[in-house]
């Protein structure tokens, strides 16, 4: 598609008199803007997207062909009510992503946060709560009320059980899952096995030498020695407790509601966390 400055809004597009859109952001063929729908400059709305409000979109987002964001949650219990979603700057939702609104039962406010990219035909349930700098591969699904913290991946085909909170620069590894949390730094694979931390993504992110020893250190106490899960932690703080990394695992660890899974080979055999 190309559009002239002055045609930035293709005649074909339909959109409600509630919107409220920024003079120069693009709309491709056939896109439908439905409802209060607030859009911010820069952003790019391709061919046959949905967008339902309410919905408030910060600058610079680009929604690809056929992305539907907006749309009711997939709730037995939802009726109608005026849920909403809200989305920072500077996201890209690819061919095909859906992101839908909360419930009256969680939040009422699905969020994503900047700078995420939602690869083709990933699903971003009710309640959800999205970082930073995040990536979701292709066809990967978040159940309703997960949380991702910043910079984590999730690889393509994963998928994130309901209420499950991702940590800052963990990831999923392809075709794996997940119900219960994974803390910082992690790699999990598979259907809920640990199996090291994210190496690659903590020395991209620039942690200091210092900072990713101490957390091999903690990874084996927590997860190699066999420890109960409080003797570990506290043997982590007496040992490491200075090291600011260390204290948002640990801290994301007792905060869990759905608890950590154990280190596994990918062949099923596992150390427990007890």
């Amino acid at each position: 598609m190309t559009l002239l400055y002055s045609e930035l809004i293709h005649p074909t597009a339909v959109i409600d008199t509630e919107a409220v859109i920024a003079p120069d952001v693009q709309i491709g063929p056939y896109a439908i803007i439905d409802g209060p729908v607030q859009i911010g400059p820069g952003c790019v709305i391709e061919a046959h997207a949905c967008l339902s409000g309410p919905l408030v979109m910060g600058r610079n987002n680009f929604i690809g062909h056929g992305a539907v964001l907006g749309k009711g949650p997939q709730h037995r219990g939802y009726r109608g009510e005026p849920t909403a979603v809200q989305i920072g700057a500077s996201n890209v939702f690819r061919e095909f992503v859906t992101v839908h609104r909360g419930t009256v039962q969680g939040s009422g406010l699905t969020t994503v946060g900047d700078r995420n990219m939602f690869m083709v035909g990933c699903h971003v349930g009710h309640d959800v709560r999205i970082g930073n700098g995040c990536t979701v591969v292709n066809n990967a699904l978040l159940g309703g009320h997960v949380i991702l913290e910043d910079d984590c991946i999730l690889s393509g085909h994963t998928a994130v059980q309901q209420k499950v909170r991702i940590g800052r620069l963990a990831m999923l590894g392809g075709t794996g899952g997940t119900s219960k949390d994974v803390p910082p730094f992690i790699l999990q694979q598979g259907y809920n096995c640990v199996t090291g931390l994210n190496i690659i993504g903590i020395r991209r992110a620039g942690f200091s030498a210092q900072s990713i020893d101490a957390l091999r250190q903690v990874f084996r106490i927590l997860y190699r020695e066999g420890r109960p899960l409080p003797a570990a932690l506290e043997q982590i703080e007496a040992d490491f407790g200075h090291v600011a990394e260390v204290i948002e695992f640990v801290t994301f660890i007792r905060m869990s509601r759905t608890g950590i899974n154990p280190a596994r080979s990918l062949d099923r055999q596992h150390f427990d966390i007890h």
